[in-house]
C-alpha cells in the first residue's frame, strides 16, 4: 500500500473513542464501512473513479450523501453512467477485509435548494443463505451543535486508481474537529441553505460523508473554501441532517401496509423506517421539493480490483 497518497483531513482520530446510536442501542463504533462507503462510477473507456461517499440512516438500505456527488452521474437529471456503492468489508464475515461487494441503486431523491440526496440501495441477500442482508446505520439528528463542540467524520478521499481505472487501492480513516459556525444561511452562491461549518478538511471523495457530533450525523460533507493567496484551503462546511425533511421516494412499502407507493421522509420517520433524534414533523403546509431520478443504470465492464487497509 506504500502508493497510497498520504491525504489528510487535518484531525485524525482514534475511531474506538467513537460511540455510535442505532435504533436507541449506544456502544462502541462498529467497522466503519458497514454503514459508511464509498460511491463508484466508470466512464465510457471502463476507467472507474470514486465520486463520494455515502452512509445508510436505515438497515434496509436507505442511505444518505451530497447532491453533487449524484450529480456527477446525471445530464438533465438523467443518468448517463452507472452508480454503485462500493461495500469494502463485511462485519458478518460474509466476506474479508480484501474482497467487496458492488451493491446497485435503485433510486434517489436529490434536493433542489441543498447539497443533499436520500437514495435506496438495491437489496442485497446473503451469498449462501439467501438471507436478505441488514447494514448497520447512523442515527441523524435534527439537533445543531454549539460553536466549538467535537465533530467527526469517516469518509474516502485517501485513496489511489491504479491499472488505468481497473484497480483502486483505499485507506479510510475517521477524523475529527469542530465546529466553527451552525447557520440557515451563508450565501446566494455557495451555501444558500442551512450549514455546518467545521475545522477538518474535506477533500473530493468525502463529499457525502457523515459529520457526526455525540452519537448522531448532525450534517453531510458537501465543500471547503479552496486555497488563495491570501488564506489556506478550509474550512469545510456541510449541509445540516434536517434539509432531508423535503424529502421523497417512490415504490416504498411502508410496514403494516401492503402496496408501494410514493412516501414522504415524515412518513419513514413516523412508520420507524428511519430514526432521527430530535425530530420535528414540519407543518401541515410543507410541499415535497426535489426530484426523483432512476439510477438503475448497470456497469458495463468488469469491476475494478479492490484492495483495502484497514485501520483497526
Amino acid at each position: 500500500m506504500a502508493d497510497v497518497p498520504s491525504i489528510r483531513l487535518d484531525g485524525e482520530t482514534d475511531p474506538n473513542a467513537w460511540h455510535f446510536s442505532r435504533l436507541g442501542e449506544e456502544g462502541p463504533l462498529p467497522n466503519p464501512v458497514g454503514h459508511t462507503f464509498p460511491l463508484v462510477t466508470h466512464d465510457a473507456d471502463g476507467k472507474w473513479r470514486v465520486v463520494g461517499t455515502g452512509f445508510y440512516i436505515n438497515d434496509g438500505g436507505f442511505f444518505v450523501t451530497a447532491a453533487h456527488v449524484i450529480e456527477e452521474v446525471l445530464e438533465e437529471n438523467r443518468q448517463r453512467a452507472p452508480l454503485l456503492v462500493l461495500h469494502l468489508h463485511s462485519p458478518t464475515g460474509v466476506f474479508g477485509a480484501s474482497e467487496f461487494h458492488a451493491r446497485p441503486i435503485a433510486q434517489c431523491w436529490v434536493s433542489d435548494s441543498a447539497d443533499v440526496a436520500l437514495g435506496v440501495a438495491a437489496s442485497s441477500t446473503h451469498k449462501v443463505t439467501g438471507e436478505v442482508m441488514k447494514n448497520w446505520t447512523w442515527t441523524l439528528s435534527w439537533g445543531k451543535p454549539a460553536e466549538r463542540t467535537l465533530v467527526h467524520t469517516y469518509a474516502f478521499p485517501n485513496h489511489i486508481v491504479v491499472d488505468d481505472g481497473r484497480r483502486i487501492r483505499f485507506a479510510p480513516h475517521a477524523y475529527s474537529g469542530r465546529v466553527l459556525s451552525f447557520g440557515e444561511f451563508r450565501d446566494r452562491v455557495m451555501l444558500p441553505f442551512p450549514y455546518i461549518e467545521v475545522d477538518f478538511r474535506i477533500h473530493g471523495a468525502a463529499s457525502g460523508g457523515p459529520i457526526i457530533s455525540g452519537s448522531y450525523v448532525v450534517g453531510i460533507n458537501c465543500t471547503e473554501l479552496q486555497a488563495n493567496l491570501d488564506h489556506p484551503s478550509g474550512p469545510a462546511f456541510g449541509v445540516q441532517s434536517h434539509c432531508l425533511a423535503d424529502a421523497f421516494l417512490d415504490n416504498v412499502v411502508l410496514p403494516l401496509e401492503s402496496s408501494p407507493r410514493r412516501v414522504t421522509f415524515n412518513e419513514l420517520v413516523c412508520s420507524g423506517v428511519v430514526n432521527v433524534h430530535g425530530y420535528s414533523a414540519p407543518n401541515e403546509t410543507a410541499s415535497q421539493k426535489g426530484h426523483l431520478v432512476d439510477l438503475t443504470m448497470a456497469a458495463t465492464v468488469p469491476l475494478p480490483r479492490i484492495e483495502l487497509q484497514q485501520y483497526f
